[in-house]
């Protein structure tokens, strides 16, 4: 399953501000890194993303195992600023074509605020 962080804030559906908070947010939670050809690289299971033209994080539920403390904060981050929670079917595939940032992806069930 993967968890998706819309930035929108609820309940007014409002976009969430700064509009890079996703890639500044998976940095900050020390899950990207500049590569040796100097781009940015997310670690496996986390990638940035537009939904619906809103900045957003998707990333696996398994990353409560493999980064707890990293995964922790993510969520963290979304119940504290009120932004849309939802899980999905899927997986990240980081393909060396892909551009990460800008996959969209439809919406599922709300997780619980408490998560």
């Amino acid at each position: 399953m993967l968890i998706v962080i819309e930035g929108v804030v609820m309940p007014d559906r409002r976009k969430f501000r700064p509009s890079d908070w996703a890639e500044m947010l998976i940095e900050g939670v020390g899950l990207a890194h500049f590569g040796p050809n100097h781009k940015v690289h997310y670690e496996d299971g986390v990638e940035p993303a537009t939904i619906e033209g809103c900045a957003s994080i998707i990333f696996a539920e398994a990353m409560e195992q493999s980064h707890p403390e990293a995964y922790a904060e993510l969520l963290h981050f979304a119940t504290k600023n009120n932004l849309n929670i939802f899980m999905k079917e899927g997986a990240i595939s980081h393909g060396k074509d892909e551009k990460n940032h800008h996959r969209r992806t439809g919406s599922g069930r709300d997780l619980p605020k408490g998560n």
